[in-house]
């Protein structure tokens, strides 16, 4: 009986291909035959939500956008490479070359790669300062030049001898808001060639820095898309008058690959075992007539040790919001780091039945993802894709159900072209840690994953993560492990259900209300304002929030995290508690003139859009200028208002009313300091005097600042940070006490606190005070931060309604400019409209 058991065992290899001890086959004699499977199990069991009534399945959703979405990673035009070759003075950019030896004993490195476990491995990493010396690899050693039309520009050549493809790896620890990375192949042949803007390269890091326990190693690195060939061009681009001392960057690693992902030549069609079968033979529309393969995607990631294959599926919401959820399995992505690596391959399969020519359709996107839940109980991951798939793709619907049924598993085998395999449900298992990276399966009715047997095709590395899907539609589970022969071949898959009941129900469901209260639809922004709201989700009264994050997506791309939990009374009613107050801190400066969109997410869920218009001065942050003018007749025919420059605000406040003084007065300093800086003002440097505070306490009130004006609805901001984990960050209004959302990113915080989630704001209408004097104190967990007088000028309510008001301001922000301002009743005050600067 032992050795028959034992034949089973081995019949039943992982995918991983790993050997099955045998020494485990005692402990499953009475029940059943069991499977080993290559998971890295965590100690922390999630928690379910303790839903019985099964949900109702979520449809298959087509997604065919009017318009293609701005990347990320922008894949440079042949064009552009053309015109860059010809270029002289790109020609004389100066190289520094980064050469590594050969490696030695590829064959070695990869076997122990595999005999790890895991996923499909493809390549090793490589340290530079294994091979290098450091200053070599560091921004502050590199040559810079100027470009004719003022770029500052410097180049690197990163070689890995006898790679097919590399992935370089950049270490960035401050870089400006402006500025660009691009990548090119060293290839004589034409290649493709990639670039990102440094605000976007901050968005997929921080997604990883701010990810906490989850963010893996290197959470700071960035790595390239693939490249092809040994030698691999990085270069950093700035603008002419951005400051070089804050670049800091270093090579640190390259991944070299064994073959090349994006050629097709590489892998397709001999990699995966005869016995697959080509997707395109086979139907896989649905009864509504979308194609489910479609939603399925090829993934190359790049771990702390190598870069791998494997499978991964679009997952719909029920809201069909279109936010690109992406199920596989933890034991392919398991980090926000790895998540961040990320580059998907969409309709990667052969362009006909069993035809060796590639799909003319192939595309790639290489912007990474975040991660939002991964649970080693039934090996499953939930990524959100930092940029939209390609058009044409399927949203996969989701079921609870999977038992008793014929399925259809969709997935790339060794990275191949697009496969399919057909079966059946079989009894639900246990599966417990294992000795070294394996686990041992066990037939449990309550179990948390499926065994399938296949009837028709196979699965092997690279398919791990893939999903199995129920009448071409519905997704109910991913897979694991699977036989490692042809014939009897089965897979172990996580079941869905598990996943939903551990948390995938917050992010799939859309149960979240809310509202975006700032910005308000056709609204004119400019300077520092607070991006504003609330949502929960309703009837859930908990002490701690119930909103995993909130993001605000700035025009499709830019993503910042917002700080949530503060109080709001007045959601009370709407939600049974009141810690649903969020808002991130911004400079509208930075995002440009012109028309914006902004969208606010609640775990994926989107609660409120707006569209905007922005007007700037001509620089992020204007220093320097003055202004104050008298606007007549306003807020009624016959009375008058002041209005003054404010430069931490980058805007005017209301200082006085009904002022029978000359018309305006302004000051111009000579000359006007203008600059780019970040969000807000620079840090103050008596800051860091608060060091030698008990509690190890830094950071700053920046609004208001002392001695200054407000007016209407502002925000009351700054920073702050401690060794120890901040719980509130609370501001008295003449000692009356307010809560502000912590945790938003100030990136400008981060050689002082070693993090960037410093950020703290709360909206707040000062037309409550009285007009004349008040004082603002910032306090962290009871001790104070910092604090301020101002004085506020109200114009005789709390909340004015039905005003209109719009005036040109003359020779500001210097002599022969101006611009126009207009009252915005959302905010209580006026903002900038247009500008004429010269």
């Amino acid at each position: 009986m032992t050795s028959g058991i034992a034949r089973a065992l081995v019949a039943l290899a992982p995918i991983a291909r790993l050997a099955v001890f045998l020494a485990a086959v005692g402990a499953v004699l009475s029940s059943a035959p069991a499977l080993a499977a290559d998971l890295a199990f965590s100690d922390q069991e999630s928690q379910a939500n303790g839903q019985a009534v099964p949900v109702r399945p979520v449809p298959p959703q087509r997604y065919q956008p009017e318009r293609e979405p701005p990347r990320i990673v922008e894949e440079i035009p042949e064009a552009a490479l053309q015109g860059r070759a010809a270029g002289a003075s790109e020609d004389e950019i100066p190289v520094r070359r980064l050469d590594l030896p050969p490696p030695a004993s590829v064959a070695e490195q990869m076997a122990s790669k595999q005999a790890q476990g895991g996923p499909r491995k493809i390549g090793f990493n490589r340290r530079m300062a294994d091979f290098l010396e450091p200053s070599q690899t560091v921004s502050r050693s590199w040559q810079w030049k100027a470009l004719a039309g003022g770029e500052q520009v410097t180049r690197l050549q990163v070689t890995s001898p006898g790679a097919a493809a590399l992935r370089v790896g950049v270490r960035v620890k401050r870089v400006p808001a402006a500025g660009e990375l691009r990548f090119f192949s060293g290839q004589v042949v034409q290649s493709r060639a990639y670039r990102i803007e440094f605000k976007n390269l901050q968005q997929v890091l921080n997604a990883s820095r701010l990810a906490g326990e989850q963010a893996g190693e290197n959470s700071d690195v960035y790595w390239s898309p693939t490249l092809e060939g040994e030698r691999a061009i990085v270069e950093i681009r700035l603008p002419s008058q951005a400051d070089l001392s804050q670049v800091d960057l270093e090579i640190h690693a390259v991944s070299h690959l064994l073959l090349d992902p994006k050629q097709s030549s590489n892998l397709a069609p001999q990699a995966a075992a005869s016995c697959n079968l080509d997707v395109n033979c086979y139907p896989t529309l649905n009864q509504s007539g979308e194609d489910i393969s479609t939603s399925v995607a090829r993934m190359v990631f790049t771990t702390s040790d190598g870069t791998g294959l494997c499978s991964g599926t679009l997952l719909a919401d029920r809201n069909q919001s279109k936010t690109p959820f992406f199920l596989t399995a933890r034991h392919c992505v398991s980090t926000a780091a790895e998540a961040a690596s990320l580059e998907t391959a969409w309709f990667y399969e052969s362009s006909e039945c069993n035809s060796r020519a590639p799909s003319t359709n192939i595309q790639f996107r290489s912007g990474g993802a975040s991660l939002l839940e991964s649970y080693a109980k039934n090996d499953m991951t939930l990524l959100r894709l930092n940029e939209q798939p390609p058009a044409g793709v399927i949203y996969a619907g989701w079921n609870w159900n999977a038992e008793g049924e014929s399925y259809t598993a969709i997935h790339h085998p060794e990275g191949d072209w697009k496969k399919i395999s057909f079966g059946a449900a079989q009894s639900d298992y246990r599966c417990d840690a294992g000795s070294g990276a394996q686990v041992i399966c066990f037939p449990d009715a309550g179990g948390s994953y499926f065994r399938m047997l296949f009837d028709r095709g196979f699965t092997e590395q690279g398919s791990s993560g893939s999903g199995i899907f129920k009448n071409n539609a519905y997704l109910v589970g991913t897979l694991t492990a699977g036989s490692g022969v042809c014939n009897n071949a089965y897979g172990m898959y996580g079941r869905f259900k598990v996943g939903y009941d551990s948390g995938l129900n917050k992010w799939l469901e859309n149960n979240k209300i809310g509202f975006l209260e700032n910005p308000q639809p056709s609204s004119y922004q400019s300077g520092i304002t607070v991006i504003s709201g609330w949502t929960c989700i309703p009837g859930i009264n908990r002490a701690t929030p119930e909103i995993g994050q909130v993001m605000i997506e700035i025009d499709g791309n830019t993503q910042l995290r917002a700080g949530y939990g503060t109080q709001r009374e007045d959601t009370r009613d709407a939600c049974g508690d009141v810690n649903n107050g969020f808002g991130v801190l911004v400079n509208m400066n930075r995002f440009g003139p012109g028309p914006h969109s902004v969208r606010a997410l609640a775990d994926g869920q989107e609660i409120g859009r707006a569209s905007f218009t922005v007007t700037t001065l001509g620089a992020d942050y204007l220093r320097g200028a003055s202004g104050v003018y008298r606007l007549s007749d306003f807020p009624a025919a016959g009375q008058n208002v002041v209005i003054r420059w404010q430069e931490n605000l980058q805007n005017f406040v209301i200082s006085g009313r009904n002022v029978a003084a000359a018309t305006q007065s302004q000051r111009i300093p000579t000359p006007l300091k203008v600059g780019a800086v970040p969000v807000a003002a620079p840090l103050r440097s008596d800051a860091v005097a608060l060091a030698a505070t008990p509690a190890g306490l830094r950071g700053y009130l920046e609004n208001p600042q002392p001695a200054s004006y407000l007016s209407g609805i502002t925000v009351l901001s700054g920073w702050a940070c401690q060794p120890a984990a901040i719980k509130q960050v609370t501001v008295e209004i003449d000692a009356s006490p307010t809560q502000a959302s912590y945790g938003t990113e100030r990136l400008d915080t981060n050689s002082i606190c070693g993090d960037a989630d410093n950020g703290w704001g709360v909206l707040f209408n000062t037309n409550i005070l009285r007009d004349g004097a008040h004082q603002a104190r910032a306090l962290v967990d009871g001790v104070e931060l910092g604090r301020a007088d101002f004085t506020v000028t109200t114009l005789g309510g709390d909340y004015l309604r039905g005003l209109s008001g719009t005036y040109r301001l003359a020779d500001f922000p210097k002599d022969g400019d101006s611009v126009v301002v207009t009252w915005q009743e959302n905010l209580q005050n006026f903002t900038i409209k247009e500008a004429n600067v010269r």
